[in-house]
């Protein structure tokens, strides 16, 4: 059966009965990422999608040779390289797990074969989309519009157990600051 938080999710965002969710089984799988292993890499082509069930994953890209931090995905996010996903083009961007990690994962082929079965399954893509969408939204405001501190307040508030987990020259990076910067801002 489709993970518990998964299908938890999937009902969420569409009304799925157990038995719709139970017959799509087959087209997922398990996926287990060890702590520093890459689930994507810069050049390859992305054909699956995933949803984290445990672990941590960091979003980067190598510009110049610095890496920077886009986003961190926690337990119940969807991850993928989403430009190469639906384009079929060599992904941009790296994703790594920071801890051993387990995502549910499906082919891009699979997905458009549940497309085409149930609207169901339309509705919990374009949703799932949607609110990725506004995520990345109220993240490019959040850099563009808050101070340096009020970026690390809000993410002490969305994410309040990263800092604890996640190494503190990402956090920067992510946050869009140096590290100089964001220790002097955390020792405030």
């Amino acid at each position: 059966m489709i993970h518990k938080s998964f299908s938890k999710l999937l009902k969420k965002v569409a009304p799925f009965s157990d038995n719709e969710l139970a017959a799509a089984d087959h087209f997922f799988e398990v996926a287990k990422v060890k702590k520093n292993e890459h689930y994507l890499r810069e050049g390859q082509t992305n054909g699956k999608i995933g949803f984290v069930i445990d672990g941590v994953f960091r979003c980067y890209y190598n510009i110049k040779n610095k890496e920077i931090t886009t986003e961190f995905l926690l337990p119940g996010s969807i991850v993928a390289g989403m430009l190469s996903f639906l384009t079929n083009e060599p992904q941009k961007e790296n994703i790594v797990a920071l801890e051993n990690s387990q995502l549910i994962t499906i082919t891009r082929e699979d997905l458009f074969k549940l497309y085409s079965k149930n609207w169901k399954w339309q509705q919990a893509g374009r949703i799932l989309t949607e609110m990725n969408f506004i995520r990345i939204e109220k993240r490019s405001i959040c850099l563009q519009t808050l101070t340096a501190k009020e970026r690390y307040e809000e993410l002490l508030k969305e994410m309040p157990g990263l800092i604890d987990s996640v190494p503190l020259q990402y956090i920067a990076s992510y946050l869009g600051m140096s590290p100089e910067t964001f220790s002097r801002i955390r020792s405030k």
